[in-house]
């Protein structure tokens, strides 16, 4: 039908190439790491996150065995979404996407590997600034934007607060009855027609496991094999076959037509309205795809009442990364860094970039030519999930008594000169060397003792007027509780201690050390250096920036 198609192209096209919002500032604590981890999925620098879309790549898992063992990531990151958000009440404002699922696994409504596998991928991402909840969240837009073929790209928002413990059971259970499932969805914010929907849209991928449901799928005795069965015939491909196959009574789906009666609530759901919704969506791959994007989105943003979710998260056309500063021996700073530029505001064969640097009183400073060379990209690992990014690196000298404050950019994108100049809002990208970590001095370490491995981080930083401040502390995010599968954060914080002055400056070299058991984590760290005039930070710093050193 031309206008499903044209309902689903125009809803990409309104999402999809548009840059962050116009009043977008960097840095922004509540967006920035999450944009990196959801649009940065092929990156230069290798950080954590960078390369989770590729395990869902062609949609499908590693394989399990001859029995049909296969592991669907995509579905399992799906599954792990809806499972999350299933508790919700949305009259009392309770529940929701919320990662209570960590804790709630041992449940016979959560059986399976997925939720302990879904949590294994991102993991090495959670942080302060990206809770585990908007990573389900995420995972859920990149298996099914993956799976699509770019086809469904569900808007992704942030904000979720993550639970300290388990929520109330109630997720839906393949016994159950009708009447059961249609309370149980409208307790999560959906009628009879968009729980059709949804559970459609969420059995268009995966299938059922003999070793999580046997009475559903049963195995093959004394294999010691996971028989997997399919709900539909295009198990890696995000598409309405579940659908047509249903309504052309030909359909493999185990929870439709399997052989035990009491566990086809696909049946029973599907048949809800007397098979009209469905039917419906069986019709049209692009109505399908088109309501799948909406049910999916309203899935993700089902949180508590009281948390509130960010703007849509669009990919950030111009974005500083990696910024440097190191002392020379004559009195000057060294700065470098990188600037990501979108594809669709720069060209790596035509563009021109330079960096206009501003002296701490914001005196101009020389200009910086910015370069890229073959290899310096990244972006998305599926279509339509935003532009592809080049990476500028650049670098200059400056006398230390200048300083820097800031920066602006300007992309020159032909011949004739035509400019563009990006200001961030119009007070320039901050980067002072007021305070800034000095990772060219500074390691981290990994040791073994009593068969516990802890990880040692050592930082050198350079401080600007050091005896301005009365405290200067390397500060380290890491869990509440080290034993939970998920807990708040709480601060570790080590007070650094001045080390040496640096010649012909005002800077002072501060070294500090944090050391505990591997389990806390390497969430990056902070600097902060206190007066009473004043509060200087360096924020959200990675530890895959220093060097690594590991015992024998």
């Amino acid at each position: 039908m031309a206008w499903t198609r044209a309902i689903l192209y125009s809803a990409l096209s309104s999402y999809l190439w548009h840059p962050a919002n116009a009043n977008y500032v960097w840095p922004n604590e509540e967006i920035d790491e999450l944009e990196r981890i959801l649009f940065e999925q092929d990156s230069i620098f290798g950080q954590p996150g960078s390369d989770l879309a590729s395990f869902v790549s062609g949609c499908s898992g590693f394989g399990d065995g001859p029995q049909g063992g296969e592991r669907n990531f995509g579905a399992e990151w799906l599954r792990t979404a809806y499972h999350d958000m299933a508790t919700a009440d949305v009259n009392a404002g309770t529940g929701g996407l919320d990662a209570s699922i960590l804790f709630e696994t041992d449940r016979p409504e959560n059986p399976g590997k997925a939720f302990s596998e879904t949590f294994g991928f991102f993991s090495a991402v959670h942080s302060p600034r990206s809770s585990m909840s908007d990573l389900f969240a995420m995972a859920a837009v990149i298996a099914v934007g993956s799976c699509s073929n770019g086809k469904v790209i569900i808007p992704y928002r942030g904000g979720r607060v993550d639970a300290a413990g388990p929520g109330p059971s109630g997720v839906p259970q393949p016994q159950e009855d009708l009447a059961s499932h249609t309370a149980s969805f409208a307790r999560q914010g959906f009628d009879v027609t968009e729980m059709i929907q949804l559970v459609a849209c969420g059995h268009s991928i995966g299938g059922v496991h003999g070793v999580d449901f046997p009475e559903i799928v049963p195995n093959p005795p004394n294999t010691g094999t996971d028989n997997m069965v399919t709900f539909d015939t295009t198990n890696n491909d995000f598409d309405n076959k579940v659908a047509k196959e249903f309504v052309a009574n030909n359909t493999q789906n185990p929870l439709a037509f399997g052989q035990n009666e009491t566990t086809r609530s696909d049946f029973r759901i599907f048949n809800a309205d007397g098979g009209k919704v469905i039917s419906q969506l069986a019709d049209s791959n692009d109505y399908f795809l088109s309501t799948c994007t909406t049910m999916l989105e309203r899935m993700i943003n089902t949180v508590p009442r009281s948390v509130k979710l960010t703007d849509i998260i669009k990919p950030i056309a111009v974005k500083p990364r990696n910024l440097f500063i190191t002392p020379n021996a004559d009195g000057t700073l060294y700065v470098n860094g990188f600037i990501r530029i979108a594809n669709t505001t720069a060209d790596a064969n035509k563009s021109q970039v330079f960096i206009h640097p501003k002296s701490r009183s914001g005196k101009l400073l020389p200009v910086a030519t910015a370069t890229t060379k073959k290899g310096m990209s990244g972006g998305c690992d599926y279509p339509n999930c935003g532009p592809d990014f080049i990476f500028y690196m650049f670098n200059t000298t400056i006398s230390a008594e200048d300083g820097i404050s800031s920066f602006t950019i300007e992309i020159q994108n032909d011949a004739a000169g035509k400019t563009s100049q990006f200001d961030n809002g119009g007070s320039g990208f901050p980067f002072s060397d007021a305070l800034q970590p000095l990772f060219s001095l500074s390691n981290q370490t990994e040791s073994v003792v009593d068969n516990v491995v802890y990880n040692q981080l050592n930082v050198t930083a350079l401080v600007l007027n050091a005896e301005d401040f009365s405290d200067i502390s390397l500060i380290i995010n890491v869990p509440v509780n080290l034993t939970a599968p998920i807990s708040p954060w709480t601060q570790s914080k080590v007070s650094m201690k001045p080390l040496s002055k640096v010649p012909g400056t005002n800077h002072t070299l501060y070294t500090g050390s944090w050391k505990a058991a591997s389990a806390a984590g390497t969430v990056p760290f902070d600097i902060v250096a206190t007066g009473n005039k004043s509060t200087v930070s360096s924020l959200f710093n990675s530890w895959d920036n220093v060097p690594q050193f590991f015992d024998e």
